[in-house]
């Protein structure tokens, strides 16, 4: 009884949770696929899954977690533990400001982290990464690490991602890609 009125209340002050990209969303979970091009035209598949975070765990203000896999052109695939937080959602994410970060695991070489901002516009989240990725990533896409050698000067990366199964993702990324 006490779980239930805990999760009633969550859902009470965060509605937003079960509305994520302009969908009914009853797991309080969203994933989908898209591609992330950057100004040095390196381009990067990407699949993202989050879920509501009632408890803010993990990193700062996150209300968000999840995981995320970034491919490369030259056949790469990283996996990521994300945080996020949606700025002044209410009822839905529509028209909502989102950060995520994403953060390679622990001892895994090369270290890479990317902050991404996004908005929601209906069914698809737009990312930006204000020049961040050119911190973990050289200008042809390939990883380098992160706050390893030299950034490309004014590389800007964006993109966007609509709801999809990861299976979509796989399809763009090729299955012989080397994980990290």
């Amino acid at each position: 009884m006490l779980i239930a009125f805990v999760i009633a209340l969550f859902l009470l002050l965060n509605p937003w949770a079960t509305h994520i990209g302009d969908r009914w969303t009853p797991a309080l979970m969203w994933h989908g696929t898209g591609t992330l091009h950057s100004t040095t035209g390196a381009h990067y598949p990407v699949y993202l899954e989050i879920w509501f975070d009632p408890h803010g765990s993990g990193y700062r203000r996150a209300n968000l977690r999840g995981k995320s896999l970034l491919c490369t052109q030259n056949g790469q695939r990283y996996n990521f533990t994300v945080y996020g937080y949606l700025q002044h959602a209410w009822l839905d994410t529509n028209g909502k400001k989102m950060m995520l970060l994403l953060f390679s695991p622990k001892n895994t070489k090369p270290l890479i982290k990317l902050d991404l901002s996004g908005t929601w516009n209906g069914q698809e989240l737009f990312l930006d990464d204000k020049g961040n990725m050119a911190m973990s990533f050289r200008p042809d896409g390939s990883a380098k690490g992160y706050l390893i050698g030299t950034n490309s000067p004014k590389e800007d990366t964006t993109g966007s991602l609509h709801y999809a199964p990861q299976s979509e993702f796989d399809s763009a990324c090729p299955a012989s890609a080397t994980t990290f």
